[in-house]
């Protein structure tokens, strides 16, 4: 019997390996880092003068914690912001470079930092326009509502009380009632 398929056992790839459970307040580099073919390099080679450089980096200036800003291996600190209101068709899609060569390295952090928080702080604003919108649109629309059942009813008391069945005009007196007549 011939195995026909090779890949019948399970491989595992480059970027797996078995769960191991990580300490309490790690935080690993960010994958952008590797991104750079010079950082790539000095991290993946197993010499002496490789890991001293290593040793060296202040690997905890590349990271940040606040959410959709990164440090990008063109050089420097990348915002990203998406969002997606499908209720009122308005989707924002935001990604801004902060280059070091430009500001500077902790200045372009700030500015990349500074930039995030606006861009959350400007949707939280859209989305409480939206709500206020959104209340008054309901209000109109419960009152529109309330006027057009207070108009049917008031439309049909005026034809039981004030017109006869059979048309404006009612029915004329009996002939035999001479209460007109003294």
């Amino acid at each position: 019997i011939k195995q026909r398929r090779r890949s019948r056992g399970r491989i595992i790839q480059l970027k797996e390996h078995h769960y191991e459970p990580k300490p309490d307040g790690y935080q690993p580099l960010p994958l952008s880092l590797l991104g750079s073919g010079h950082i790539r390099r000095v991290l993946k080679a197993g010499t002496v003068e490789a890991k001293s450089l290593a040793g060296a980096i202040d690997w905890e200036k590349y990271k940040c914690d606040v959410k959709g800003v990164r440090w990008h291996p063109m050089g420097g600190w990348r915002v990203q912001f998406d969002r997606r209101d499908y209720e009122h068709n308005f989707f924002v899609k935001c990604s801004l470079y902060f280059r070091v060569q430009l500001y500077g390295f902790e200045k372009a952090k700030e500015l990349a930092i500074a930039y995030r928080h606006r861009l959350e702080a400007e949707w939280d604003e859209q989305q409480r326009i939206w709500a206020k919108l959104d209340a008054e649109r309901e209000a109109a629309r419960l009152k529109r509502r309330e006027e057009r059942g207070l108009a049917l009813i008031a439309q049909q008391h005026q034809i039981t009380e004030g017109d006869s069945f059979w048309g404006l005009e009612g029915l004329p007196p009996p002939a035999g009632d001479q209460s007109g007549a003294g």
